[in-house]
């Protein structure tokens, strides 16, 4: 580690599950990129580097401040841990909170006693000033955007108007030091591939999605084509990638400037793959043949589509705008252009019903709606990538209150919100009957795909063989191929199968 100035600021990202993902730290780097113009030293640190955080750790004498990012679930108790330590190895240097949930729920956040302040929204101006302030030991109470304590007060100020992302300079990577090929990854496409964003928001207001949030003001904003593409260039020269990973919410909100985009590429002869470019099947299904086909050449290899449901009532009690046939329309589309598609479904959003038999009436309904559609995606496309989680409640969307109304734990405390995400089912009306039908759809979505011929014939192994040249994989495949065509679900001997299989 290089030697740390005497005023520092230490960011830290925390794991967003508890069995560890490393995420890379867009939002860390983006409130630094005024900093770092300017000289400050600035440490970023994944929950992954515990060797290298606890050794700056033991420099805190002289941090300006420490700053956390969370989103709502796991990185809150991961980033409580974290602040533990801080204030164990210092008890003066403040502690800084920001990102999307400290954003939705800032006074719950403050209130925590490893919480000094709070940074609502997008945080480039605000942390800037307020590591001005901290620095120069002036008062901090004017800055928009923040939540403190006071005299053992909460005291929130008003919000900071949003300004374009535009006007701030390219994400400051450098800062990463030797860190940064920690998140350059290979994946199925590109040897090397790095974490870009290009837009922040979107438009749209899905009514379970946390940017329904009225807190969110920043509906979409973007980089122009050409700052983008100049910044895809750079990146693949410096750190010799292969491939972008691109983590928009929404990236085909302007499909203008997503083809403006893909020319400058092919113009500027930039050799990337582009992966997990996120859009909504709708926009994706407007697309005429032309504008796919330069979608495929300038390097577009994934997309990432909410589906959400196979079932239209479903679709329409959480305000997707969106109709199930685009899902397979897109499917089929791509398919035939040679790009892939991961799509994610939702499964146990709250039913409008109130009565318990209905409940379960509309839940059996939805999923089997959206098996249905699963089954015809995967005569599309055999290898197709599907996922499929629990609904999430997240606090201020328009679902939240119906998910409190129909049992949702409603929780009171910062620390509470550390269970509330994906990698976990927090919804009560929820039988577990229909918990166990899920939880053995995730296997079948997985061997449905590896076990077509399709997908093995990209692998190679003994494995492979076996399962190819044996019958075994037509089998398995033919058998999943039936249960999601009758729905039937008793006697889940594939989730012990799936388990034999990870162990050889």
């Amino acid at each position: 580690m290089r030697p740390i100035k005497d005023k520092f600021i230490l960011l830290f990202m925390p794991q967003p599950t508890a069995e560890g993902r490393r995420m890379p730290p867009l939002g860390l780097l983006a409130i630094s990129s005024l900093l770092d113009k300017e000289g400050y030293d600035i440490r970023i640190y994944h929950s992954y580097d515990k060797k290298d955080y606890i050794e700056a750790l033991d420099c805190l004498d002289k941090a300006i401040c420490v700053g956390i990012t969370s989103m709502t679930g796991y990185q809150i108790f991961d980033g409580l841990e974290f602040a533990k330590l801080v204030r164990e190895k210092n008890s003066q240097v403040p502690i800084i909170w920001g990102g999307v949930h400290p954003t939705i729920k800032p006074r719950q956040t403050a209130e925590h006693h490893l919480v000094d302040i709070v940074v609502k929204g997008p945080g480039e101006d605000t942390f800037t000033e307020l590591v001005h302030c901290l620095d120069r030991q002036e008062s901090f109470e004017d800055i928009l955007g923040i939540v403190y304590k006071k005299d053992g007060k909460i005291m929130e100020n008003q919000g900071r108007p949003v300004k374009k992302m535009a006007e701030y300079p390219r994400l400051p990577y450098h800062l990463l030091d030797d860190f940064v090929e920690r998140f350059i990854k290979k994946n199925e496409y590109a040897s090397r591939s790095l974490s870009y964003i290009t837009s922040l928001g979107c438009p749209f207001r899905c009514a379970f999605c946390y940017l329904a949030n009225p807190t969110f003001e920043r509906k979409w904003d973007y980089y122009p084509a050409e700052r983008v593409v100049l910044d895809l260039e750079f990146l693949a020269k410096k750190y010799n990638l292969t491939g972008i990973d691109i983590r928009d919410s929404n990236f085909f909100v302007d499909i203008p400037r997503v083809k403006e985009i893909c020319r400058g590429l092919i113009q500027k002869n930039v050799k990337i793959v582009l992966t997990g470019l996120n859009g909504r099947s709708d926009q994706l299904a407007g697309c005429r043949p032309e504008d796919w086909q330069l979608f495929k050449q300038a390097g577009i290899k994934e997309l990432l589509i909410g589906a959400e449901s196979g079932d239209q009532e479903m679709l329409n009690l959480i305000n997707k705008q969106n109709l199930v046939e685009n899902t397979l329309k897109c499917e089929i589309t791509a398919k035939k252009y040679g790009i892939n598609i991961i799509n994610s479904f939702i499964t146990s959003f709250p039913p409008a019903v109130d009565d318990k038999k209905q409940i379960k009436s509309v839940l059996k309904r939805e999923l089997n709606n959206t098996v249905e559609l699963l089954r015809r995606i995967f005569l599309v496309n055999p290898a197709a990538t599907v996922l499929l989680f629990f609904y999430t409640p997240y606090p201020g969307t328009p679902l939240y209150d119906l998910a409190v109304k129909r049992g949702f734990f409603d929780p009171k405390k910062f620390e509470d919100w550390r269970l509330i995400d994906l990698a976990h089912q927090v919804t009560p009306w929820t039988s577990k009957k229909h918990i166990r039908k899920v939880k053995l759809l995730r296997v079948l979505i997985v061997f449905k795909k590896i076990f077509s011929q399709e997908y093995l014939k990209k692998k190679s192994g003994w494995k492979v063989n076996l399962l190819r040249y044996f019958g075994l994989a037509a089998a398995v495949n033919f058998w999943v191929g039936l249960r999601f065509k009758y729905k039937f679900y008793f006697l889940p001997f594939e989730r012990i199968l799936f388990i034999i299989i990870k162990t050889i």
